[in-house]
């Protein structure tokens, strides 16, 4: 194989795993943001709740 066809794969490969781990990492964050807008809005709801 010619070099540039093995540099094209590998560009490709690293492509799709830079792609892959920054999904994850975006996942992992928005897990983490959702939960704690759940214990926020659990925390502010109750508080509301206590007081009426």
């Amino acid at each position: 194989m010619p070099y540039t066809v093995t540099r094209r794969l590998h560009n490709t490969f690293g492509k799709k795993v830079s792609r892959y781990l920054s999904y994850k990492k975006a996942k992992k964050m928005c897990n983490e943001i959702s939960r704690g807008m759940m214990l926020l809005e659990a925390r502010y709801l109750r508080s509301k709740m206590s007081h009426t």
